[in-house]
């Protein structure tokens, strides 16, 4: 392991975050916010100084290219998430915005990790100056495209490594140069998604500075609003089909964009239409708005369920078209793990919970910013135990897993499989965990559902209308690592905890 290397390349993360902290400032100055622009300027410079500081001190070992091999760039890549966050939560504390330490790094760590769960109340959210919520937001926007720069750009050997777990079918011999223009036209479509969006919203009605916001937090999926009561404070469906197409868009694997890019929208019809994971999704996101939309509308308003005025919040549903509407809107949210709020779905009847919550942990397709267990993982998970039970029945047969007419190579399966587990694993133990702090068991499982899958809100006592703040300090911690975990797919992180990972 080349720690110098590794430091090295940490400096030069802190000094990219110090150089972006310097936007809310000028934001805050425009809005002649003075104390959170002078706030987010001594967060800027202090991080900018300890990333000069390690490029300085270790700039040896980045001299020696040759030696940043795939551990080390693992080591970057998990270690970056957790520096970035200590780093992304100074402009909260320097701007008073947050007192305690703990609450800044879990704001922090949740934006960068496009998670969207918060430890601020609805009364803080809509008090906050221009300079933090556009901070607060810009840090999604960042991590969203990170997740997919880190592992392709900056360190493309272990980047294709951890895809090929991801995404079955990446081909081995990938050039660093095809990696590299591969990079330059998912940024080109990442910037091209948020400005179009931003000018929708604009046209829907949206305030410019609003429309930053939900744009920020729409293309990495991940659901940080200027709006204490979230999209709901807008009333208005324009802005909801807005943010609704665009969460939908950026669930599917954006290798298919680059296919419309590269080869145009023949070539991209082809190939959605071949990926059974595209139709999945697909299938997947209408099915379960027809169904909620079918069970609102018989539980709700005048058809059977208990008037509005009984359930503090609840929407009337007597419309069908407002059954739609939300369940739409939710599904998509959820099912891509951004998590808007249009409604307070807490108050949903039981098969309504369930299914958005099962919605959270399947997520978006493989390649997208979306987060979840993935939707191609489930297939293959699902298909394993199909041909797991053929082979039982006939063991003398030869009985493989295929996704898109290809046989999937044993390891690949396997790996995915140890994935589903390990995820399995962690959720039990964490429930648990936060479940010995004497949360109930709906709100300690989907709090560990809502940042180990980078959703944001859960249920009940972290619901759509709740909050994190309540929850003890080591609690919060933990559930900030899960974020990490979440976001870098668990094997990143997970590598680091392997003793042998450190060895020379």
């Amino acid at each position: 392991m080349n720690f110098r290397a590794v430091w090295g390349l940490l400096g030069k993360v802190l000094l990219l975050l110090g150089a972006m902290m310097t936007l809310p400032v000028l934001v805050g100055f425009a809005y002649g916010e003075h104390r959170a622009a002078l706030g987010c300027l001594a967060a800027s410079v202090v991080v900018i100084l300890c990333g000069w500081t390690l490029v300085r001190q270790f700039r040896a070992g980045l001299e020696e290219r040759p030696v940043i091999h795939r551990r080390e760039g693992l080591a970057v890549v998990g270690l970056s998430w957790l520096i970035g966050g200590l780093a992304g939560a100074l402009p909260f504390l320097l701007t008073g915005t947050l007192v305690s330490p703990v609450d800044a790094c879990f704001e922090a760590i949740s934006g960068l990790t496009t998670t969207g769960s918060t430890v601020m109340t609805p009364e803080q959210i809509d008090g906050m100056s221009h300079a933090i919520a556009f901070w607060r937001s810009f840090c999604h926007w960042l991590g969203g495209f990170g997740i997919v720069m880190v592992f392709v750009v900056f360190f493309p050997t272990g980047g294709r490594s951890l895809f090929r777990s991801e995404v079955p079918g990446v081909a081995r011999e990938a050039s660093h140069r095809r990696v590299q223009d591969s990079a330059r036209i998912l940024l080109k479509l990442y910037v091209g998604l948020t400005v179009v969006e931003f000018f929708l919203l604009l046209f829907a009605g949206m305030e410019p500075f609003d429309g930053v916001i939900h744009a920020f937090g729409t293309i990495p999926t991940g659901g940080f609003s200027s709006k204490g009561s979230s999209v709901l404070a807008f009333q208005s469906a324009s802005i909801e089909v807005v943010l609704t197409l665009f969460m939908f868009i950026c669930g599917f694997n954006f290798g298919l964009y680059e296919t419309l890019m590269t080869a145009g929208p023949r070539a991209f019809l082809r190939r959605l239409w071949g990926s059974s994971e595209a139709r999945a999704y697909i299938g997947i996101m209408v099915g379960a708005t027809l169904f909620l939309s079918m069970i609102l509308w018989f539980d709700g308003g005048t058809n059977g369920g208990p008037p509005p005025d009984e359930r503090l919040g609840w929407q009337d549903y007597s419309s069908l078209s407002t059954c739609v509407r939300d369940s739409s809107f939710l599904v998509v949210s959820l099912g891509t793990s951004t998590g808007f709020g249009s409604a307070n779905f807490d108050l949903w009847p039981q098969i309504g919970r369930v299914v958005l919550m099962m919605l959270a942990v399947v997520g978006a397709c493989a390649g997208s910013t979306g987060g979840g267990i993935k939707v191609v993982r489930c297939m293959i998970v699902v298909k394993a135990a199909i041909v797991g039970v053929r082979r039982f029945i006939r063991p003398r047969a030869v009985h493989t897993v295929h996704m898109d007419g290809q046989a999937l190579e044993d390891g690949v399966v396997a790996s995915i499989t140890a994935y589903f587990c390990l995820w399995t694993v962690v959720f039990l133990f964490g429930t648990l965990f936060l479940s010995s702090y004497g949360l109930d068991l709906a709100s300690a499982s989907t709090a560990v559902l809502a940042t180990l899958n980078n959703i944001g809100p859960g249920l009940a006592k972290v619901g759509p209308w709740e909050n994190f703040s309540a929850l003890p300090d080591l609690p919060k911690m933990v559930l900030a690592v899960f974020m990490i975990f979440g976001r870098l797919e668990f094997y990143a992180v997970a590598a680091l905890f392997v003793p042998s990972f450190w060895k020379q």
